[in-house]
């Protein structure tokens, strides 16, 4: 049977529980300090700097965002996944696009009902009812 080292210059070989870690964080544990009762210390360290956005990434956002809202009015199939979606919303808002993005929606929304309602103009009685049956297909098809 080996005898355990009991030598106290020699310390427990655990790369996870450096004192200072390189990425910012800082821990105490029971194997480092030697002290039975120690307690744990965690320290979280803000950003130095704000991570910028990519050059183009406001326009290739708006570029995926138009064509998801255009595969929707269109009843058709969108190439891009949801959540990729709602992070790229989620980004944008965070770097304060979110004023030119409202309007850029609703740009679109505004020009797909003006091309839908166009072909209804002659016939006002049927105006109402492709409003209720657009409003209808849209909210059913993509439930929240």
């Amino acid at each position: 049977m080996m005898a355990e080292d009991t030598r106290p210059d020699k310390r427990a070989s655990f790369s996870a529980l450096t004192e200072n870690n390189s990425n910012g964080m800082a821990r105490t544990s029971t194997v480092i300090s030697g002290k039975a009762g120690a307690s744990k210390k965690l320290v979280i360290k803000n950003f130095k700097d704000r991570p910028k956005l990519a050059e183009n990434y406001t326009e290739d956002t708006w570029l995926k965002l138009r064509d998801a809202v255009g595969a929707i009015q269109n009843s058709t199939s969108i190439k891009y996944n949801l959540e990729e979606l709602y992070q790229a919303v989620e980004n944008l808002c965070s770097y304060k696009v979110s004023p030119t993005l409202y309007k850029q929606l609703r740009q679109v929304c505004e020009d797909h009902v003006r091309a839908q309602i166009h072909q209804f103009r002659e016939y006002p009685f049927f105006t109402y009812l492709f409003m209720s049956a657009e409003s209808f297909s849209l909210w059913t098809a993509f439930p929240s």
